[in-house]
């Protein structure tokens, strides 16, 4: 079951244009759905005889209380006739549009089930927020997750860098290179050199001067002792000679 509005789409008169623009703007905000027909349309010849020959109101305006076929605005619900422009305002006013128009009525809600439907929809949303929550707190996890082991292998290379770098410096320290073998066969040299300096240093040095004096001292000394030798010889030879001289 459909309901169907019948208008003028090319009407001269303002107030059935007016009339036509509010039933289509209730009929939306109550989200009832509707069919427009436009019985001044090509082809629309069947509708507009169909509106006229079962209008049961002419649908009067202030310009145009007794107009001489009915005017539109006039409601449908399939082929069973509804009523016109004041019908259709005064079930509004009364709040009776749908018993009007013949379309199910949505059931009633009482207050109390407002009341529960209100706390329901908070419960819901404070549910779909904690369900978010926990979305994105697994979210987190996974991410934290992922994100870990890529640190831990980062920790990992590097650490194995600094173990490799350690490794590299030890070897470094235990093979010395040219240049510290030199130093250090330098100072043995020195070391050597210097203590050789020292023992001379310490050692008296001989005057030369001295070392010949001493020689020509002991040469003198020998001298004089053969001298003397000589001369007691002679003396002695001289005492024998005497003494043979006397015993003779």
């Amino acid at each position: 079951m459909v309901v169907k509005v019948y208008i003028s789409g090319i009407s001269g008169n303002k107030e059935v244009k007016k009339r036509q623009q509010r039933v289509l703007m209730i009929l939306d905000s109550k989200n009832i759905k509707y069919e427009i027909i436009d019985i001044t349309e090509p082809g629309r010849e069947d509708d507009k005889d169909f509106m006229q020959n079962n209008s049961k109101s002419n649908g009067g305006t202030v310009s145009d209380p007794n107009p001489r076929s009915p005017l539109p605005p006039q409601l449908f619900n399939d082929d069973e006739y509804c009523g016109d422009y004041d019908q259709f305002d005064l079930a509004n006013e009364v709040d009776t549009l749908e018993q009007f128009l013949k379309v199910e009525v949505p059931p009633e809600i009482s207050p109390a089930q407002e009341k529960t439907n209100a706390v329901n929809g908070v419960i819901q949303q404070n549910e779909d927020q904690n369900g978010s929550k926990d979305e994105e707190q697994i979210v987190n996890l996974t991410a934290e997750s992922t994100t870990q082991p890529a640190d831990a292998e980062a920790d990992n290379s590097s650490h194995d860098v600094a173990e490799e770098n350690s490794v590299e410096n030890k070897t470094i320290d235990k093979e010395p290179s040219p240049v510290r073998q030199q130093s250090q066969e330098k100072p043995v040299e020195e070391t050597e050199n210097e203590s050789k300096v020292i023992s001379k240093e310490n050692t008296p040095v001989k005057d030369d001067g001295v070392n010949e004096n001493g020689a020509t001292a002991s040469r003198e000394q020998s001298a004089e002792k053969e001298q003397v030798n000589e001369k007691d010889n002679l003396s002695e030879a001289l005492i024998e000679s005497e003494k043979m001289a006397a015993s003779d």
